[in-house]
């Protein structure tokens, strides 16, 4: 019989700050939901902050 996972993990898509698209995909934990990275927008071409929301 397979073993659980101790760390369920759910994916999460990053929205772009300005432009509000949905550009990358992470999984993350439960725990850090609250995720915010500077990363590139392509509509944008340029860096801005990417926040995590549910897929």
């Amino acid at each position: 019989m397979a073993k659980k996972k101790k760390n369920p993990v759910e994916v999460y898509q990053m929205v772009c700050g300005s432009c509000h698209s949905r550009n990358y995909v992470a999984s993350l934990k439960r725990e850090n939901k609250s995720l915010e990275v500077s990363k590139f927008c392509p509509t944008e071409r340029k860096h801005t902050l990417h926040k995590a929301k549910k897929a």
